[in-house]
């Protein structure tokens, strides 16, 4: 398989000096769409399988977060502990022989565990650390509860205070972003050209593809929040306003039939599911990337695949109808939402499909996590169970070309529902 997607993210650099809201009107209507062709693999890196403080990295369930101060990532380890250690990134090596790979043997900081660690405690039990984000010197944390089978739950967020300081540092939380398990997930910064539009300055938002599908945004979803209301001195609990630009339910999900019993369904099914999505910079798009199955073949619930295997929940028919996966979103039909125009859950996207990775010689290994670094257009995706060591990631990272602009070809009354 090729090694580098067949699909860029296109983009053009502008140049703009002040928003005024005239100005940024103004600049939001020139920029382009992207493509997915302009994502460009740019090389790899793993992390040693050792035992470092409270984890390890083996069975991680693919949060990260970029560090620009010390060029690092921070990690969450295996899924049993939910710790957080921070790795450096070392020289990068293209291709995808495993054995070609630097491997990271010693971490700045050890897994430190933070869920229980708020002064208020972790009253409602969140067991999940769902997106880490580093923003102005402290780490946002978003979690989630595993199996909320009563959907009682309204905490999501912490603030570690300090993170050059994992092990130690005040934690302050639990904050509940309001739409809850909906935004619980990834954090990306928003550009400044649509902070006015979009009402906010980060995106965060989640998927289903995780137990209790009525309780998850149906599709990914987007909504835009100031993080300095989360600043130091404000009290647990807080519940932290946010701006809907897109949302689905099971009620109304991005596509209606999720067991692909028509056969006709591309979009989104019962095991589909968005790890992160971030704005491009300089363009009018929405990337959101994850992992989807059962288009091919059609999705059952607790069947026996073709191969044997005995599924536990929804799973694909076919063992192999599983891959990587792409959907990019128009930021003006985000904004179209935002300014109650249109329902979070009409927005169609205007492209998607398979995003082919690299490291999936053994089998599918799937995106689990990623981070955007927006000064360096780099793109850090953690592929998983891809690596070395039992059932460790491997970092692949990406970088955005400029080559060309591609815009769709349907016009915007296809996108709407």
């Amino acid at each position: 398989m090729d090694t580098k997607p067949s699909a860029l993210l296109a983009v053009v650099l502008l140049t703009t000096t002040t928003f005024s809201n005239e100005s940024i009107a103004q600049t939001v209507d020139s920029l382009p769409l992207a493509d997915i062709q302009g994502l460009v693999y740019e090389g790899a890196f793993q992390v040693s399988s050792s035992t470092f403080g409270e984890s390890r990295i083996n069975y991680a369930e693919g949060p990260i977060a970029y560090n620009p101060t010390n060029h690092s990532l921070y990690v969450v380890g295996h899924g049993h502990q939910q710790a957080i250690a921070e790795f450096p990134i070392p020289e990068l090596v293209g291709g995808s022989d495993l054995s070609e790979l630097n491997v990271v043997s010693s971490p700045n900081q050890l897994f430190s565990r933070v869920l229980g660690r708020p002064k208020s405690g972790n009253p409602q039990n969140m067991n999940r650390i769902g997106g880490l984000a580093v923003i102005n010197g402290e780490l946002i944390v978003n979690t989630y509860e595993y199996y909320d089978a009563d959907r009682n739950t309204t905490n999501t967020t912490l603030v570690i205070r300090n993170p050059g300081n994992l092990s130690s540092s005040i934690i302050d939380g639990y904050y509940n972003l309001s739409p809850g398990a909906h935004a619980s997930r990834w954090i990306s910064r928003i550009p400044l050209q649509w902070r006015n539009l979009l009402g906010g300055e980060y995106i965060a938002g989640s998927s289903s593809g995780k137990p209790i599908i009525s309780r998850h945004s149906v599709g990914p979803s987007a909504f835009a929040f100031d993080p300095a209301r989360m600043a130091d001195g404000t009290p647990a609990n807080t519940t932290i306003p946010t701006n809907t630009a897109l949302d689905f339910s099971l009620a109304n999900p991005l596509h209606d039939d999720l067991s692909n019993d028509s056969g006709s369904n591309k979009l989104w099914t019962h095991v589909s599911f968005a790890a992160y999505g971030f704005i491009i910079p300089n363009s009018r798009s929405y990337l959101t990337i994850g992992h989807s199955g059962g288009h091919n073949g059609g999705i059952g619930y607790k069947i026996t695949q073709d191969n044997g295997n005995q599924c536990g929940g929804y799973c694909s028919r076919i063992a192999s109808d599983n891959y990587n996966y792409y959907w990019l979103w128009d930021i003006n039909d985000l904004v179209r939402v935002k300014e109650g125009k249109v329902s979070p859950s009409s927005v169609r996207p205007y492209a998607f499909g398979q995003l082919p990775m690299p490291f999936q010689q053994s089998g599918f290994n799937e995106i689990s996590g990623a981070s955007f670094d927006s000064e360096s257009g780099r793109l850090y995706v953690s592929l998983d169970g891809a690596g070395s060591g039992e059932s460790s990631p491997v970092f692949a990272v990406f970088s955005l070309s400029s080559e060309k602009i591609i815009r769709p070809e349907s016009p915007l009354d296809l996108r709407i529902e």
